[in-house]
């Protein structure tokens, strides 16, 4: 007994210490730091104990103030009365033992060769458990918030850790309904599906892991794959007579020169959720283009996390409905030109400037606006529009949460200017996705159904690889949340324009547009 208990202590430290170091930048990170002392202390209370040594059947454990299905309005309710009238120390006392019910949830999760229904069962009550913890962290957030004079209530909701943990719990909410339909099958006798199997074989997917993750990246890869896409792109302004001396860096997002800091090598489909990940989205002809540049753009830092946070996206350069003759005129060029398209239209970074030095250029300025490339190199199509749909199902994600009645969601997966989708995404992914986004009717019908020879074709696929396909998605939702997909550049990446005199030295250049 004592041993269990060591070893379950051990992991309950660890799990609260890496909560507080991936939120230790948070402006209302006060009451992570207090609850992090008490759970991370040798000395756990006698509560702890009991909770580290007892068997909590999962139904008993999660204390949910209110039922996942009824998110939009309950969630509100709850958040406003408990804000106003519960203790902090309740708040407190309630976000601790969630995660420590989170905490057991996910040992109860081992992983299995068989994969029998007791294993999907407890995926979806490990999900539940998630969904439980993140609505103890919103109810303490706006509590910290009214308290610290930042607004009332209903303001935080605007906050871009608000839409953050809006993600986190649909997707944990999108993986507990795909889980228990899993389950379910396995019940009735049906064989094992292949993509689940393929997928939760691995370690870094285990639904028990805290993260899904292949671990960090040595600094020397991501300056390697930085340096390979200044070659890829041609990005680099070298000094004269002295070719190997990087002056400049091109940035594509704005058409602007930047000091190397000042630009980030950013990753399209995020690495460290690994190959197994990439294939369950993509398919197995691209597992080994993860750090490749064909998965990378040089982009401005806040422009990076920017389209991380699915507020603007890359579509190709076409009006919004193009003609048939249009987008065919597209497929035919080369190179192939893309542009910004602003999705979120109230995210709180499009106001972020980018280019400080005279022009005083935002995000939102970007709209429309071409990706600038010095040669004819571009990425792989496919994961440019991959971030445009999961960009798209974040947005019906928060506009279901939260319904505005005075605000109706774009519907913008049915525009034309990715009329060759299904070269990109299998067309049962495709069709998930348009299930779970729900919005855009026009969308599954022009879901082409086809495939070919092409190295963006992919073939159609069948409702087991699209639902495997989601719960990678969700993964990387949640995951983003977590700031497990944070780049570790091997320089302080702060962005600094790069200011002088003429030729291969100048100021900040004309965009090349």
């Amino acid at each position: 007994m004592l041993h269990y208990r060591c070893g379950v202590r051990v992991f309950a430290q660890r799990f609260f210490q890496s909560q507080l170091a991936k939120k230790a930048s948070s402006p209302h990170r006060g009451w992570r730091l207090c609850i992090a002392r008490r759970v991370a202390s040798p000395r756990l209370t006698s509560l702890h104990l009991a909770l580290f040594t007892k068997k909590i059947p999962h139904s008993s454990s999660i204390h949910r103030p209110w039922h996942h299905n009824q998110l939009p309005q309950a969630a509100r309710r709850k958040s406003h009365r408990t804000s106003s009238k519960r203790a902090r120390t309740d708040l407190l006392k309630d976000y601790e033992r969630l995660g420590l019910d989170l905490v057991l949830s996910r040992k109860e999760v081992r992983p299995s060769t068989s994969f029998d229904a007791q294993y999907w069962t407890s995926a979806a009550a490990t999900c539940d458990a998630s969904v439980a913890y993140l609505h103890a962290e919103t109810e303490l957030a706006i509590r910290d918030w009214v308290d610290g004079g930042e607004g009332p209530a209903a303001s935080w909701w605007e906050t871009t850790e608000a839409r953050r943990i809006i993600e986190e719990i649909k997707a944990s909410t999108l993986e507990k309904t795909l889980y228990t339909k899993q389950a379910e099958t396995v019940k009735q006798s049906s064989p094992i599906r292949r993509a689940f199997q393929a997928m939760f074989s691995t370690s870094q997917l285990s639904i028990c892991a805290d993260k899904v993750s292949i671990g960090a990246r040595k600094r020397s890869e991501q300056s390697k794959f930085k340096d390979d896409l200044i070659q890829f792109y041609r990005a680099a302004t070298t000094k004269r007579n002295k070719p190997k001396i990087i002056v400049t860096v091109h940035d594509s997002a704005t058409g602007y020169e930047f000091v190397k800091l000042g630009v980030t090598a950013a990753h399209l489909f995020p690495y460290k959720l690994g190959p197994d990940v990439l294939v369950a989205v993509f398919g197995e002809d691209v597992e080994s283009e993860l750090m490749t540049s064909l998965n990378g753009l040089l982009l401005q830092p806040d422009v990076e996390s920017a389209l991380d946070d699915g507020a603007i996206a890359i579509v190709p350069d076409l009006p919004d409905n193009p003609t048939t003759e249009q987008v065919a005129d597209w497929e035919r060029k080369e190179p192939k030109n893309y542009r910004w398209c602003i999705i979120d239209e109230d995210a709180e970074s499009l106001e972020t400037v980018v280019v400080p030095e005279g022009q005083g250029i935002s995000i939102r300025e970007l709209e429309g606006q071409r990706l600038s490339f010095k040669n004819d190199n571009r990425p792989r199509a496919r994961y440019l529009y991959f971030l445009f749909v999961v960009a798209q199902l974040k947005m019906a994600w928060r506009h279901e949460y939260r319904t505005d009645p005075a605000k109706k969601l774009k519907p913008q997966l049915g525009k034309g200017f990715w009329a060759t989708r299904g070269r990109y995404l299998n067309r049962a992914l495709l069709l998930a996705l348009a299930k779970e986004i729900g919005h855009d009717t026009a969308f599954p019908e022009n879901i082409p159904s086809l495939s070919g020879t092409n190295h963006d074709t992919q073939p159609q696929g069948d409702d087991d690889d699209g639902e495997a396909g989601l719960v990678a998605i969700a993964k990387i939702i949640a995951a983003q949340r977590r700031g497990d997909e944070e780049e570790e550049e091997e320089e302080d990446c702060h962005c600094h324009c790069h200011s002088g005199g003429s030729g291969s030295t100048s100021a900040p250049a004309v965009p090349d547009i």
